[in-house]
């Protein structure tokens, strides 16, 4: 009997170490930022203030991926520039409040994503970094990190449709690093 309740013992604790851990993104410890070139010659770095996300993790993999940003909140270092970013002919931030990543699939250094900006949707592709699991020392939760490097092109989105590449490029480079903490 006492070989029966060990081997359960033992069972259970490899299957609940396969089970997916859900993790919340700790914006204060995150960001997510993009760079465009403009005038085909500097390159122009933004981010978004706010944003939430959520994620599972199983092992090594996402297999689960949930966020959102609020576009009114980007910040270029230049007031005039954001205000400008917001209006209808680029982001539409009155319109389109947000834009969404969720995961399609992980695959070791890969990840495909739907992003969805100004009601359209696009797969876009990232290289990956998982970190972690790591234990908290005040909470004795588990904390992980993510990067999320990737690129796209704004105008697949509608987005600053009437701006010439060489003004400001279509290829935008997205960087996206989250550290998350166990729910």
């Amino acid at each position: 009997m006492r070989k029966i309740s060990f081997f359960a013992a033992v069972g259970l604790l490899c299957a609940s170490s396969l089970m997916a851990e859900s993790y919340v993104v700790d914006a204060s410890h995150s960001s997510v930022g993009f760079g465009v070139k403009h005038m085909s010659v500097s390159n122009v770095k933004g981010n978004f203030n706010k944003f939430s996300g959520t994620l599972d993790v199983e092992g090594k993999k996402i297999t689960a991926l949930e966020g959102e940003v609020q576009i009114s909140s980007i910040n270029t270092n230049s007031d005039g520039r954001d205000k400008h970013l917001n209006a209808p002919d680029f982001f539409d931030s009155k319109k389109f409040p947000k834009a969404t990543l969720s995961l399609v699939k992980h695959n070791g250094k890969k990840l495909e994503a739907n992003i969805t900006m100004r009601g359209i949707t696009k797969k876009v592709n990232f290289e990956v970094e998982l970190n972690g699991p790591v234990k908290h020392p005040k909470t004795n939760k588990d904390i992980i990190a993510v990067t999320l490097e990737g690129k796209l092109n704004r105008k697949d989105f509608d987005i600053g449709t009437d701006t010439a590449n060489v003004m400001v490029s279509d290829n935008v480079e997205i960087k996206i690093e989250l550290e998350a903490l166990a729910k």
